[in-house]
Formats: C-alpha cells, structure tokens, sequence
C-alpha cells in the first residue's frame, strides 16, 4: 500500500502548569546521547537539580529555543529548553519527578519511562506474536517490545457461520516516541471475501480511512494505528491468515559521543534520512502477525425456508405495501426493508408472482453505511377488478439463535375500475418503486390533464440533419455581407484619404465621374452639335484624365491620344470642320458587370431562405391511408405505420415525431413516445403541444418536468433551448453584419465611448449566442445524449452479463450520456455521475 508519511512522537508528561517533559530519540541507545525537552507556554521551564542516577550521564550545557504563533489574532508562545544525558543502562528508564523553575514560579514535572536498548537496529523478518514471543535473537525481541502488529477479531464468538461478515482491526503498536514510517498492511486469509471500501477509502479498498489510538500494552502506553477490514467466509473449516507490515524505523546513526542535534549544513548536502551526513536513518522493517484461528459452521438445511434474502445476521425486516385502495393501471409498490449489521452482497431479490397483477422486476438499493439498509421494491399493477389478495412471506438467518427467521405479509386489497383508458397506459410506465409514492405527494399532478393533446394536421416543415445544414447559405452570406460591408468603407475610406493627398488624381478621379455623363451627351446630341461638344467637353475631359494642363487644345491632345479615330475627332473639333460619323462612339459596358451581379442577391436570398419556409406547402394526406381518421377510429398502429413511411430521419418533420409519439402513446409505448417528444420538441422547441405531451409522458413516468422554473438555472436553460444550435449561429451571423455596419459607419458616431459601447452590446450578445449554441451541442443536441427505452434494466460493471452488477438500476425513460460504445452495449453515465454497462438495445439516442 502507499507509504504514510506519519512521525508519531513520544506521549508527554503534563505537570499541572502545563509543562510538557519528552525523551528524544525513541527508543534510545545504550552510550548514544539523547534529549531531555521540556516545553511551556509561559517562560523557560528551567531544571532547579539534574537528578544524580547511575543510569544516565548528564552533559555540560542547554539549549533553548522560542516559538510564536498568531492564530485569529491570537499570540502563542512557546518555550523550550533541552538537556542533553547519555543512557548508561539498558531496560527500562524512569526519569522522576523534577522541580522546574517557571521565571519566579516552582513546579513539578510527571515521571516518564523509557526503553534503553543495547546494540543497533537491524532488518528482522522473524517478529510473529502480537505479545512480543518468539522472537529468535535477544535483538529482534527486543524491536517487538517496541513495535509490532497484532490482529484482532471484533466478535465475543467463537465461531461463525458461512457468509456472516466480522470485523477485524490490523494494529500498528509502537512505543511512545518511535518515529517510523508504515504503510497499509496487507492481510491474507483463505476462503474469505473482503467488503469494498473503496467508496470510504480510495488508497485501500480493504480497509476504512485509519484510526489512531493510544494502549497500555505492558504497563506501558503504545501509540497505535488502527486499520478496519471487514471479510466474510465462504466455506466451512477453520479461518486462518497472516497480515503483514513493511515499514521505515527512523533512528539515529551509530555515532557516539555525537550531539543529538542535526547541523544546520546537514541539510544543505543531504536530501534527508539515509545520507551519510545526516544524524538519522532508515531501516526498512517488517512485521508479521497471525490471524487468530476461527470456527466456521455451515448454515443449516435451507428446505422449506420460504424466500431467503440471502441476508445473515442480525436483521430486522419489514414489508409494506403504498396503498390498498387502486384501481386498474394504477401502480402499487410492495417493498421489503432490512436494517442490520450484516453484509449486503450476498443479499437476493426472490421472484414474485401475484395472480391478477402485472410484476415488474424488483429494484433493489443498498446504503453504504455501517448500519447496512437494503430496500428492495416491486411495482405491481393490477388487472381486473375486484379484490385481490397479496402474500409475501421473506426470511433471513439469525446468527444469534442459529436458525432462520421468516416474516410474513398478508394484505388484502379493494381495486376497482379505472375511469380513463389512459390508466392502462400508466401499468406499462411505471418502472420506479418510488413512483407510487411521488403521486401522493403531489396529487396536483393528478388534476393536470389525463390526455395527450390531438394530432396536427399540417407538417411543421422539415429540419435538416446534422443541424448546421439548416440556414447555412444565408449564415455564410450574412458573415461575408458584414465582413464586405466593413472592408468596402475601409476601402472608400481610404481612396478619399488618398485623393485628399494627390490632386492629380483627385482631378482624374473626378473626370471618370462625368465620363457616363459625356457618353450620353453624345449619343443624344446631333451632329451640328457635336463640334461644340467635343471642344467644350470632350477635350476638358481628357486633359483631367491625362493629367495634361488645363489649357491643352484638342490639336496638341490629338498628338498625345494613341486612337488614331479619337484623334482625328480632336482634329477635326480643332479645325471646326465636320466629320460624318463623329458621333458614332461605342457605348460603354462598364456598369453591366455591376448590374448582373445586383440580380444575383435576390436568388440567394430565396434558396438561403428555403429552411425558414421549410415544405409548408406539402399536404399530410398525400396517400390513400387517413391518418387522422384511423387515430379517431382507435386504430393507433395503422394511423402509426402511415407516419413511419412518412418520417426521413435525415430531414425529420417534427409534426410527424409529433403525431408517431401520440400514436405510440395511445398503443402503450410511452417510453418511444417519450423518445419521439424530446426529438420533436430539439427541433422545434417553441411548440407548445409537443412540450405539453412530453410533460404529460414525464409524469407518467415519473420523472422531472421540462421547461418548469424552479431556480434561476432553469430560466437560463429554458432561455437558452427556445432556439435551435443553428438558428442561435443564424442570429450570431445576423449580429457579425450589425457589427461591420457598426464599424463601417463608425465615423458618424458622435464620440468614440459611443461606438464602444455598440460594439460592446454586439460582441456581448455574440457571445451569448456562442456559448448557447455550444452548450446545446454538447448536451441536449449531442449525439451522446440517450434515453433509456427498457424498464429497470440491470447496469454492469463491465460490458458482460457475466460481470459483477452494479448496485443501481437506471429507470425508463431516464436520459443518460454514452461515454464509450463497444459492440452491443454502451458505458453510459447518469444525471447523478453513476456510471455503467448497459445493452444497447436499452437506450436510444436522441440525436444521430
């Protein structure tokens, strides 16, 4: 087991004036000096008379040393003052009572008692009685008078029976002052079973968290070190066993004459106990002990014993029934309690069979504590009327009286007829032994209405699977308009800054904006007309556009133009002559790319659209089956296998997962009706009808209610699940562009605090939508989110039915997340951290 940093220091003596006398090192060494500290919270406790004994050799000098403390304010001290002596006797060594001068007070010390041992410590493996015997050299025994391990078994019997469980205590006792180091011990005993404390102790599940003690052991006080373990036998014949302990003696080293005191230095070139510069050391030292032997008898002959639990010990069993009074579909739960001091693990649910009722397997809990509890809890369902009869007679073995203890119940119940057809549905839900008991502490939950809400009539409009399909062309649109919106003013901004700066190109900036102008003029005007054109606008405009100076004339622009045509025009403007064809210049495209482009946005408007408007258009009633006529005729699987054809999982039409649930409910399915409700509710999450037939399948089922608020964590969830993950990304992209309108026009801002505190507002909302969209996808929208579609399925502490079961049910529709897949089962966690192996066929996922 992992080592124990633990130093266990010598017991004190106390006089009355709170002054506390301790021998140092223990044990001590026959020649090796060793401390006499006295410690006092009020002055020096000084020595009036070193007592003279032949045992010890007092040396020349003291030592003292002051420590304080500030604790709440609160000033301690500490006074400390140690004489050095030289053991010169091995045995046993009384200090006696000392006068010790407190400033101007007088006092008296207690006596203290010693061990001196001759020779050095050393490796032993023979220490094998807890009292100190049998030890095979005069120095091992004398290591056991100071530490060694002993077992002891909590029970004043002596013997047991097959499968009780008993306590026993593995004791570390060590003489006051020894400073070692243990580990936890390690115990080994045929043809038992160990309880599991790992959910007490999660450094080693064969014990509780230890204990520390002191005992007189010899007239003597022992510091001790209590470990726990728990076992049970598992055959007959004698119990027997070795513990062992491998621990680290602290001790000083062999050299005589030495001051007991580390130097300071010492811990500059050492790395602690063991070094060769170090005044201690470690000696690795291993103790054994036996277990004291134990009778085990076999329980007697089990026949005629009517339902043995598997429960041994000293037991007191129970059994009660929720209510007497039911009426047909209603659960009733039969629930047997035990209480005691023996294990659990071997304790068996017996199968129960009532003529009239429908019995779902029984849930079994078990509590951890030391007083065990178990509960196991059946949930009946009656199926006719009249009155019904309920015996149950379970027994126990009593280690006291050495037989077997049968309890009976008797009770005989009145059930009469159920008012609605939806009471059956109930039989079929129920799956919790404590659901029964949930209704009659909250029977407001019985006036909600018994029915689930109508089919709907027209689809919903299909959403698209994964969700991000969904509105995808219209986000990336609305994420590229916002960037575009912002980088076009940059740019504008930036082209004015640099007209500001050149004037040359400001002039030919501004002649490009009259050339649209000119072009029409021209196509308009007739030919008498154009000579005048041409000189007083025509020749304006390719100055500026050249960059030639104002006053160029149409004959020096001419030897300039590289168009042979264009020039001939300036000549012939210059000449003032006519030149048929003058007006004939070629139309300009430069506003056609422009314009096609213009067109395109309202196509991409219309397809990035098409999710909002889904397939609204798409008629229900598109085959010769009338769903709607078959669910008011009562025929729920024809009007549930029309919505099956109808349902694509790949793009599902949450009104369909709507209308299946309802269907399914009706035929007595509400766990895969509770499956369809959260699908269609994920993907429409405002329809009120699907949150209202969802809560109505919760309560059947007993489990908790969405979309209530109870605590201010509800109102953040259910503000968070009114949309989708993809349309809280949409209103994310939706504030992208207000952000680049923002920034685009930030110039109009009348301060800059004003622009900051837009684009704080934005950037506050978009991550808002962040961090709601991804919650959702890692929660409720993850494909690792289940619902358990089985009653009372056994969990498994690995993916085999062959393996150990878990100690807790997980009840019907119960939602759970699958942290590992393999094969045909699933390790799954619930909402309380349990986790466990389950058949895949227990749970489907919500979301794939």
């Amino acid at each position: 087991g992992p080592i124990l940093l633990l130093s266990l220091f010598s017991i004190p003596a106390f006089s009355a004036d709170n002054i506390k006398m301790t021998v140092l090192p223990q044990p001590l060494m026959l020649g090796e000096p060793a401390q006499l500290e006295l410690t006092s919270s009020e002055a020096y406790p000084e020595i009036a008379n070193l007592p003279l004994m032949p045992e010890i050799s007092w040396r020349q000098g003291t030592s003292k040393s002051m420590q304080t403390n500030i604790v709440n304010f609160k000033t301690n001290t500490k006074y400390m003052i140690r004489y050095t002596f030289i053991p010169q006797k091995e045995g046993e060594l009384t200090i006696p009572a000392l006068d010790v001068l407190l400033g101007k007070k007088k006092t008296a010390t207690d006596p203290v008692t010693v061990k001196v041992l001759s020779g050095k410590y050393s490796p032993s493996s023979s220490i094998s009685k807890a009292d100190g015997g049998g030890a095979n050299t005069k120095e091992s025994a004398k290591l056991e008078d100071v530490l060694f391990l002993k077992c002891v078994p909590l029970t004043d019997r002596d013997s047991i029976y097959i499968g009780e469980e008993i306590f026993m205590d593995v004791k570390i006792c060590s003489v006051n002052g020894l400073n070692y180091e243990p580990s936890w011990p390690e115990i080994n005993i045929e043809n038992a079973a160990f309880r599991d404390f790992s959910a007490l102790n999660d450094k080693n599940s064969r014990f509780e968290p230890f204990r520390e003690s002191v005992e007189k052991i010899r007239g003597q006080s022992f510091k001790v070190l209590i470990f726990r373990t728990a076992l049970r036998p598992i055959a007959a014949g004698i119990l027997s066993g070795k513990a062992m302990e491998r621990c680290n003696v602290v001790i000083p080293n062999d050299s005589r004459g030495a001051s007991p005191r580390r130097d300071p230095f010492d811990d500059f070139f050492s790395d602690g106990f063991g070094s060769p510069f170090s005044n201690y050391r470690k000696i690795e030292q291993t103790l054994t002990c036996d277990v004291p032997p134990i009778t085990v008898k076999p329980l007697p002959d089990i026949n005629g014993t009517k339902n043995f639990l598997g429960l041994i010990g000293k037991w007191a069993v129970n059994t009660s029934l929720s209510q007497e009074t039911l009426k047909t579909g209603d659960p009733v739960t039969l629930r047997v309690t035990a209480s005691g001091n023996g294990t659990t693990d071997t304790l068996k649910a017996p199968e129960l069979k009532i003529e009239g009722f429908r019995v779902y397997p029984p849930e079994v809990k078990k509590s951890a504590t030391s007083e065990k509890n178990v509960e196991i809890s059946y949930v009946l369902i009656p199926l006719q009327e009249g009155t019904a009869d309920i015996n149950l007679t379970v027994s126990y073995f009593s280690v006291e009286s050495g037989k077997y203890v049968e309890v009976p119940f008797s009770r005989k119940i009145k059930i009469g007829k159920a008012d609605t057809r939806s009471a059956s549905v109930v039989a079929d839900s129920v799956t919790s032994a404590d659901q029964t008991s949930a209704i009659a502490r909250n029977p407001d939950d019985a006036r909600k209405h018994e029915g689930i809400l109508y089919l709907k009539k027209n689809p919903s409009g299909k959403v698209l699977l994964p969700l991000w399909k969904n509105h995808i062309l219209l986000t990336i649109f609305l994420f590229i308009l916002g960037s575009a919106t912002w980088g076009v003013s940059e740019l504008n901004c930036r082209r004015r800054m640099k007209l500001e700066k050149d004037p040359l190109l400001k002039r030919k900036m501004k002649a490009l904006s009259r050339k649209g102008a000119i072009i029409r003029e021209i196509q308009k005007s007739k030919p008498d007309k154009l000579h005048a054109l041409i000189q007083n606008e025509v020749v304006p405009y390719l100055n500026d556009l050249l960059c030639l100076p104002p006053g160029t004339t149409a004959s020096e622009l001419a030897g300039k133009i590289n168009d042979p045509e264009l020039a001939s025009y300036l000549h012939a403007g210059s000449d003032s002559a006519y030149m048929p064809g003058s007006h004939n210049i070629k139309k300009s495209n430069t506003g056609k790319s422009l314009a096609d482009a213009l067109k395109k946005i309202p196509v991409i408007l219309i397809f990035a659209a098409l999710p909002f408007t889904g397939f609204s258009e798409e008629t229900a009633l598109t085959e010769s089956v009338n769903p709607l006529k078959s669910y008011d005729s009562g025929d729920f699987a024809k009007s549930a296998d029309y919505y099956r054809r109808n349902l694509d999982m790949s793009s599902p039409d949450p009104a369909v997962l709507y209308n299946l649930a309802n269907c399914l409910y009706q035929q007595g399915e509400p766990a895969q009706a509770l499956v369809l409700y959260e699908r269609a509710l994920l993907l429409s999450p405002r329809d009120s009808d699907i949150r209202e037939n969802l809560n109505l399948v919760c309560r059947k089922l007993m489990l908790p209610e969405t979309g209530k608020l109870e605590t201010p964590k509800d109102l953040i969830i259910n503000l968070r699940d009114v949309l989708r993950p993809d349309e809280w990304i949409l209103i994310g992209a939706m504030l992208w562009v207000f952000a680049g309108l923002a920034l685009a026009f930030r110039r109009k801002f009348a301060s800059p605090a004003n622009l900051i505190a837009v684009l704080s507002a934005i950037g506050l909302f978009f991550a808002l939508t962040a961090i709601a969209s991804i919650s959702q996808l890692n929660s409720p929208y993850s494909s690792k989110t289940a619902v358990v579609v089985m009653k009372n399925i056994q969990v498994y502490l690995l993916p085999s039915e062959n393996s150990k079961q878990a100690d807790f049910r997980i009840s019907c529709g119960e939602k759970v997340r699958i942290e590992e897949e393999r094969e045909s089962w699933l390790r799954v966690r619930t909402g309380n951290g349990s986790e466990g192996w389950i058949r895949s066929a227990a749970a489907e996922k919500l979301l794939k």
